[in-house]
């Protein structure tokens, strides 16, 4: 997995690309808690991302949990069919924000 950050309007917007499993998502976990202190939006791009596992879920929720108890915004964006079909799965699409392109994404209030 990689995974790069940049600023877009408002937003830190978060590249990542790859597998978010088991082993990668504690490196996740701790680049986008680092982001949130000094961020008011966070947006996730799952365009690149292949595969994403419960590990990776949980630490989403994570922190959608900690920018919620922080009046922080994090949404989601571009994600590839089968992402989609993993959120529907675990019904988790109902708790994220999630937008097709980033210019919608970075754009939501």
């Amino acid at each position: 997995m990689t995974i790069s950050v940049r600023q877009a309007g408002a937003a830190q917007v978060v590249d990542i690309a790859g597998d978010v499993d088991l082993g990668t998502s504690p490196n996740l976990r701790r680049t986008l808690f680092g982001l949130v202190a000094n961020a008011q939006k966070l947006a996730l791009n799952m365009q690149a991302l292949r595969y994403i596992d419960s590990s990776g879920i949980a630490t989403l929720i994570e922190v959608l949990k900690d920018c919620q108890s922080s009046q922080k915004q994090f949404v989601l964006f571009g994600l590839s069919p089968a992402v989609r079909e993993v959120f529907h799965l675990t019904h988790v699409h109902r708790i994220f924000r999630i937008f097709d392109t980033e210019e919608e994404a970075v754009a939501s209030a």
